[in-house]
């Protein structure tokens, strides 16, 4: 009998729609079509609410807003998730105006959790380019009340013909291959040679502070990765005692070159900077919003769906992610309205931290599900936690593990569901096939056992639960929006929100009423010492390299002084 758990498993799970099923999902889409609120719940994030950072007044204005919206819609434990986060930041306005040796205004956005300048300060623009502890020698002495650009201007290479984009059949086709050379979905997002470039990189950037708040540097500017206009943002760090100590702005591309390009000609510009920003030291806490309908079965097993709540502080965060929130809560409105009663429970989870390294997702992982080990050296714990959260072992699971079936999560913008990734759980595959039946009108229902990352399911999945995240069409979201100031609900197209909303809400009746639980993957298991072996040899040899150069570098300085 054992030999044959897993498909008849997966028969229970995956067996065609009965009647009440086929009668649920049509009360579904009459509700999610017809008596939709999305749009409403995005308008009150967005035009209401605005910028959402991570620990900023207006990110806790929107745990509020989110927390009495579920309470009033009839969502039973409805909390505010608390966890330790670091400063909030925020800033009011910001404005840089070239003095010489013409006149004219730039367009800047401060880089997050970066000081204010107290009022108007000028200075002349010096060209700053270190990589490098020994590259800072240089610039001793050179930088007070000086304006620093963080490296030359760049060639803006030509702009990409396709800016709004659908998936077609041929793509969504091609999204079914596995590639079997890929790394396992449970293989730390950071591999040893990324995380030794960035454990040198946040190194180095402490040593950066000090000199340039030892140079009393007057300001920073950095240049935008997008052209066009655009301007993508970035933040500094969060963490109490490690936050940048020089008023910093990110500037048009553009206007960055035109900069350079004075420098060039022998034209040393004189740049005027005024940005009103402040740091919120009260509570060092942010907070994840969770509400839920309770599950009828004694001791319920738990569905859980959600996105992050918390955006970058340039524009109204609309697409990245406001949809997936309004989509998220959508689904349990509309699972609500029809009086649905559960087997097992549905817990909506609305994510903060996520932009800064899922902080809000793994902390909530953590109390309640499963644990893996901080490292042992002190100096390793001081880096951001997403250089070593998925490689502590071993996972210590707790109760509420076994109790756990699935998470959804929806973060790729606002385009319409076209299928979802099983992070190589094939077990789900033809659960998921099923599912999309009621709605192949909608949706092609593409099921691929490829997996992505850079968002919240991956906390679920780096403790061996289902956490699943939907294939959405990219429309304009990687191309123009994303991190950038034009995130406005302006670029959200209604109609995609909605039928996101109704497949999200059939996905979580199935998955809140099948007879068993979602089938796992084996759980994650640390790399074979041969592995690690061969992973620290090419690290080390990667370090070499690099200190190898910087004393070159520092002998070439040193001749030149």
């Amino acid at each position: 009998m054992k030999k044959f758990g897993l498909s008849l498993l997966c028969l229970s799970l995956s067996t065609a729609y009965a009647s009440d099923d086929l009668d649920m999902a049509n009360k579904i889409r009459a509700e999610g079509f017809y008596n939709s609120e999305v749009m409403h719940t995005l308008e009150q994030l967005t035009d209401q609410i605005g910028p959402r950072l991570s620990g900023s007044p207006q990110m806790k204005k929107a745990n509020d807003w989110t927390l009495e919206k579920l309470k009033g819609w009839g969502l039973k434990n409805a909390y505010l998730d608390p966890f330790e986060f670091g400063r909030g930041w925020s800033h009011d306005s910001a404005s840089i105006d070239v003095l010489s040796p013409r006149e004219v205004s730039l367009h800047g956005i401060p880089v997050a959790w970066t000081p204010g300048t107290k009022g108007e300060v000028t200075g002349d623009v010096v060209i700053f380019d270190a990589a490098s502890v020994a590259d800072l020698a240089q610039y001793k002495g050179k930088l007070n009340g000086k304006i620093i650009m963080m490296g030359a201007g760049k060639n803006i290479d030509a702009p990409e013909n396709s800016v709004f984009k659908r998936y077609d059949s041929s793509e969504l086709s091609k999204l079914k291959d596995f590639d079997v050379m890929r790394s396992p979905s449970h293989s730390p997002w950071v591999s040893a040679d990324r995380r030794d470039s960035a454990m040198q990189r946040y190194n180095f950037r402490d040593a950066l502070n000090v000199f340039l708040k030892e140079e009393k540097v007057a300001g920073v500017i950095y240049r935008s990765r997008r052209q066009g206009g655009l301007i993508n943002v970035f933040g500094r760090d969060h963490r109490v005692g490690k936050t940048f100590p020089v008023p910093a702005l990110i500037i048009e591309a553009e206007h960055y070159n035109s900069l350079s390009r004075m420098i060039d000609n022998g034209k040393t510009p004189k740049l005027s900077l005024n940005i009103d920003a402040r740091f919120h030291d009260n509570d060092r806490n942010a907070y994840n919003t969770i509400a839920e309908i309770p599950g009828t079965e004694k001791n319920p097993e738990i569905v859980m769906v959600g996105g992050h709540l918390d955006s970058w502080h340039a524009s109204d965060g609309a697409v990245d992610n406001g949809a997936g929130v309004a989509v998220s809560m959508e689904a349990m409105r509309i699972l609500q309205a029809l009086d649905f009663k559960p087997k097992r429970t549905i817990r909506i989870a609305l994510w903060s931290g996520e932009e800064q390294g899922l902080f809000g997702s793994s902390s909530y992982v953590d109390e309640h599900f499963a644990t893996r080990p901080k490292p042992s050296d002190k100096n390793e714990r001081a880096l951001p936690s997403y250089l070593w959260k998925d490689q502590g072992w071993p996972i210590e699971t707790k109760a509420e593990h076994e109790k756990f079936s699935v998470y959804f999560n929806m973060d790729n913008g606002s385009g319409r569901f076209r299928g979802i990734y099983t992070e190589g759980n094939v077990a789900a595959k033809s659960i998921f096939g099923d599912w999309f039946s009621p709605y192949s009108d909608l949706s092609t229902g593409t099921v691929t056992n490829q997996s992505t990352g850079g968002t919240d399911h991956e906390s679920f999945d780096d403790v061996g639960l289902p956490g699943f995240q939907f294939i959405q069409d990219e429309l304009d979201y990687f191309s123009r929006l994303h991190h950038t100031h034009i995130d406005s609900i302006d670029h959200v197209v209604e109609a995609d929100l909605k039928q996101a909303s109704v497949i999200l809400a059939g996905f979580l009746y199935k998955a809140a009423m099948a007879d068993e639980r979602m089938p796992r993957k084996p759980m994650p298991q640390d790399i074979s010492s041969l592995q690690k072996k061969q992973m620290q040899m090419k690290s080390d040899k990667a370090r070499k390299k690099r200190e190898k150069e910087a004393n070159k570098n520092l002998e070439i300085n040193s001749v030149k002084n």
